[in-house]
Formats: structure tokens, sequence, C-alpha cells
């Protein structure tokens, strides 16, 4: 048995769908978390202070109850409709490879996270590596680095991670490169240990410009002196 009782394998044509289901939770938890974000932020600020101007103008008279419910009434307007458009638009998307069975060779390579011992062994972490089409030297994006809420914290990510970049080392890779939201932060501090480091920053408008999304592209270029 593997230390801890989790082992590292590449990934099996029979593991589709247990995958698939993990990674959506994994992306689900992230939704509530983003649409906080956008009401706590001052992007947010403009469009629903716009929705009220255009409904202040219909009232007349307005007492401070009427305000605070119209202003209440925006916010849960503005929060339900980008639940909504990040569960039927962008989830879907995100997971649109997995619609046509998700090949494994779409990707270079893909490992899992097996938990469990004797014969019962369950899923619960995955990552890949996928080949950059737009680039003409040898430059990998790491891809659905993913472990299940009730094993966090017990170095399965880290293990998963170690085996990407040892891959990437072993095979003379120039670059591997991850790209990351805004809801994702404290998962840099463990990439970082890894040896990434930001190149770019950038901002992301979706639903009519109302959702604003900050997307981070981390590279870790000099991988045989990696941080382990």
């Amino acid at each position: 048995m593997s230390e801890c009782g989790v082992r590292i394998r590449e990934l099996e044509v029979g593991d589709y769908d247990q995958v698939k289901r993990m990674i959506k939770r994994g992306l689900s938890e992230h939704i509530p978390v983003a649409m906080k974000a956008q009401l706590q932020t001052s992007a947010a600020v403009p469009g629903i202070l716009l929705g009220l101007s255009v409904l202040v103008v219909f009232i007349t008279s307005l007492d401070f109850m009427s305000l605070a419910l119209l202003l209440c009434t925006t916010g849960f307007i503005f929060y339900a409709s980008g639940l909504l458009y990040l569960h039927l638009y962008t989830l879907p998307n995100e997971l649109e490879e997995f619609n046509s069975g998700w090949p494994i060779n779409r990707y270079e390579k893909f490992w899992v996270a097996e938990a469990g011992e004797g014969a019962r062994w369950q899923i619960v972490g995955s990552v890949g590596l996928r080949r950059m089409s737009d680039s003409s030297e040898y430059k990998l994006e790491l891809k659905r680095m993913s472990v299940e809420k009730n094993f966090r914290r017990k170095g399965i990510a880290s293990r998963l991670l170690r085996t990407a970049l040892d891959y990437s080392s072993e095979n003379d890779v120039k670059e591997v490169v991850l790209r990351l939201t805004s809801v994702q932060m404290p998962a840099i501090k463990l990439y970082s240990k890894f040896g990434f480091r930001t190149r770019r920053v950038e901002k992301q408008r979706s639903m009519f410009g109302m959702l604003h999304l900050t997307v981070l592209e981390l590279v870790v270029s000099d991988l045989s002196t990696r941080s382990m």
C-alpha cells in the first residue's frame, strides 16, 4: 500500500465518469464564492447602482424601507442571475470535453489519486498535462488539478503536482503553465512551493460585462531546481 493509503496512477477509460463528477463538484464549490466576491468588489457596484438609478427614476416617493428593499432586491437579482449564468453556461462549457467521452489522448498525461486499502479504492484527486498547441516549443499546461473536499490537507495535491512536474522534468519540457482564477487564490501557496511564478494577470468579463474575474497565468520553467 502507498504512503497514507493513497496511490497515484494513470487515468483509465473506466475512470471517466467518476473523475468528471469529482471535478464538477470541485468547480461548483467556486461558484458561490465567485458571486460573493462580485458583490464585495467595486467592479460590481456600478452595475448595481445603474439598476437602482433606473428604478428610482420611475419612483417619485421612496422612503427608507422601500430603498432598503430595492437595494436588497437588486443585489439578490444580480447574485441569483450570476449563479444561474455560472451554473448553466460557464460550468457546462468548462466540462465540455467530458461530453464526448473525454478520451485520454486529449492529454499528454493524466493521473488520478486513489485512497483506500485492499480491494476498496476510490478516486479522490486528479491532475493532467496538456500540450500547448500555440507554441512551437515543448510546453505543457497543468489542467484538472482537483482533490475531493474530505481528502484535502492530506498532501494529496502535493503528490499529484509533484508527479506532473517530475514527468515534465524527465521529458525536458520547456515550461509548465497554469491558469488560476481569483476564487482559487488559496491554491497559489501550494503552486509557489513548487516553483510557479506569476507571469500575467488579466481581467475577464462575462454576462453582459457584469461579472468580473481575475485570471492569473503562473509558470514554472526551471524544473530542475524547483523547491520540494
